[in-house]
Formats: C-alpha cells, sequence, structure tokens
C-alpha cells in the first residue's frame, strides 16, 4: 500500500516538474526571439543613421551648414551619435559574432 501512494505521490511530482520545464522552455524560446527582433531593430536603426549621415553629407557637399553654428552643432552631435551608436553595436550586438570567431581560429 505504500509503494502505490509513493509511486502516485512520485508520478504526481514528475509530471510536475516536467510540466514546468515545458512552460519554462517555452518561455525561453519567446525571450530569444524578442532578443533576436531586438537585434534586427538595433541594426535598421544603426542602417538608418547611416543613411541620415551620408544623406547630410551630400546634402552639404560644400561645407555651407557645417560653418553655421546652430546648423553646424546638429551636424557634430549626428555625427556623435552615430559613432556612439557603432560602438555600441560593435561592443553589444556583434560579440557573439566575434566570440564564434575566436573560438574557430
Amino acid at each position: 500500500m505504500v509503494w502505490i501512494i509513493l509511486t502516485i505521490l512520485f508520478a504526481i511530482i514528475i509530471g510536475v516538474l516536467g510540466y514546468l520545464l515545458y512552460i519554462s522552455t517555452r518561455k525561453v524560446d519567446q525571450a530569444i526571439a524578442y532578443c533576436e527582433a531586438y537585434v534586427r531593430f538595433i541594426g535598421a536603426v544603426y542602417m538608418k543613421f547611416l543613411d541620415t549621415q551620408a544623406r547630410m553629407k551630400e546634402i552639404d557637399r560644400i561645407g555651407a551648414f557645417q560653418a553655421d553654428d546652430e546648423v553646424g552643432v546638429v551636424f557634430k552631435e549626428l555625427d556623435t551619435l552615430i559613432a556612439e551608436l557603432h560602438e555600441f553595436i560593435n561592443k553589444y550586438v556583434n560579440a557573439d559574432d566575434e566570440k564564434a570567431e575566436k573560438a574557430q581560429d
């Protein structure tokens, strides 16, 4: 009689643990998908910044806007922002790529 109760109790515990593991696995998959979407978003924003910087340089071919006090500040701030975003992407987003390259060497 005791063995039957222990077996049933053990089966219930195994079932509950299996269900919790299943839920945890689903949440991890959702978190990974969210992180991958976030990385793609950061990459898209970075590309938009690069396009904006190229357009700014194209518009200001002769450097008239950069020489102006107010507009020149905006140009310099945008260049600084793009450089910081580039450093962020290289440090955090591309970190896995660098680790994989080091592991292959």
